[in-house]
């Protein structure tokens, strides 16, 4: 899954979102440092406390509406792509 870019990849492709992650921000799990954050992850996605939801048309367009808003004040809402490595080298002639 792509957590890096969560909301664009995810989010606002599939218009699913984690809901009351219990960790605050949605994260790679592997990242999670302590194992009673890890211990209550997984205790919340089993009793159902944290779950997958389906958003509506509304919901998704007031979603992208926020993060867009996020973005401009600085927040790290969409990671950018990275850049090609040649991007900038002129092209070799054959």
């Amino acid at each position: 899954m792509n957590y890096e870019n969560y909301e664009r990849k995810i989010v606002e492709t599939y218009s699913i979102a984690l809901e009351t992650f219990p960790l605050g921000t949605v994260v790679n799990p592997g990242k999670i440092g302590r194992r009673e954050d890890l211990v209550r992850l997984l205790d919340s996605l089993m009793d159902g406390s944290c779950e997958w939801v389906k958003l509506t048309d509304t919901e998704l367009t007031e979603r992208v509406k926020k993060n867009i808003e996020r973005q401009a004040r600085g927040e790290k809402v969409y990671k950018p792509r990275k850049r090609r490595t040649n991007a900038t080298s002129a092209k070799s002639q054959g």
